[in-house]
């Protein structure tokens, strides 16, 4: 089905009990700080490995009076170190190009490189691990989601919500793995694909994944959430041709919004 998926995924968190979100590929910090709003007693972490956004998130006082952690690194399926291709971008207002920085080396946005640190998500997670934590991914690194994923194999037992930014097509890297073999290895690792933002023809869009041996009870809970969603999205679009600049409003608000945590 195709819903808000960011916001089906904020919903869950407290509904599945989650005890500690990843934001791997934060960029500026707003979604953590909205997984802390929906969690605030779970612990957060951003994983943001381009130097310029992590400097506005480590000297941003709201990500540090709300208790979001901040790494600078960049999560794939090893430990290590990394060029990392940083894209151009112009901070001085919203822009998406903040969050177009990747392992892969982009052909279509002017990049300069440096060397980060990488991580593997279940070395990371190692020490935060008890028998009761439960995890939720929010995954957005521009090509490599498919390493993330399986880095992430160690803990993939404790992990219950996955929200994965994928493509259809090689835009990113000549290499990646796209939305099937993303699909695919989700399912391998037991979840099931729950929800996505866009259709699947398009070249990119986000998709919510969950553990496929939740108890039944759980199941029909996530069903009726989804069939909110459903509902909110229909009535989205019956505003929008209604009142167009009203949405267009709302819409225009929420980037700005985006731009706030990397405000001193």
């Amino acid at each position: 089905m195709i819903v808000n998926t960011r916001r089906l995924f904020t919903t869950l968190l407290s509904r599945l009990q989650i005890s500690a979100v990843c934001d791997v590929g934060s960029m500026n910090g707003a979604d953590a700080l909205a997984f802390r709003a929906a969690v605030p007693r779970s612990s957060v972490y951003a994983l943001e490995p381009n130097p310029q956004n992590f400097r506005r998130m480590a000297a941003d006082p709201v990500l540090r009076e709300r208790n979001i952690r901040v790494e600078p690194l960049a999560a794939t399926n090893y430990d290590g170190q990394s060029d990392f291709f940083v894209v151009e971008a112009d901070y001085s207002r919203p822009d998406f190009s903040w969050g177009m920085s990747s392992l892969y080396p982009r052909s279509d946005a002017p990049t300069s490189v440096v060397k980060v640190r990488t991580t593997r998500l279940d070395t990371y997670l190692a020490d935060k691990r008890t028998p009761q934590a439960r995890f939720a991914l929010w995954i957005d690194t521009e090509g490599k989601a498919y390493e993330v994923i399986e880095g992430a194999a160690g803990v993939i037992d404790q992990i219950y919500l996955l929200h994965v930014e994928v493509e259809t097509t090689p835009g990113i890297g000549s290499d990646q793995k796209l939305y099937p073999e993303v699909g695919a290895l989700a399912h391998r690792l037991g979840f099931a694909e729950l929800a996505r933002d866009q259709p699947r023809s398009d070249e990119q869009f986000n998709v919510l994944y969950v553990r496929r041996d939740l108890p039944r009870g759980t199941r029909l809970a996530l069903q009726t959430r989804l069939l909110r969603a459903v509902v909110r999205r229909l009535i989205g679009r019956v505003g929008l041709r209604l009142c167009p600049a009203c949405v267009h409003r709302y819409q225009a608000m929420r980037l700005r919004q985006m731009s706030r945590p990397l405000e001193s």
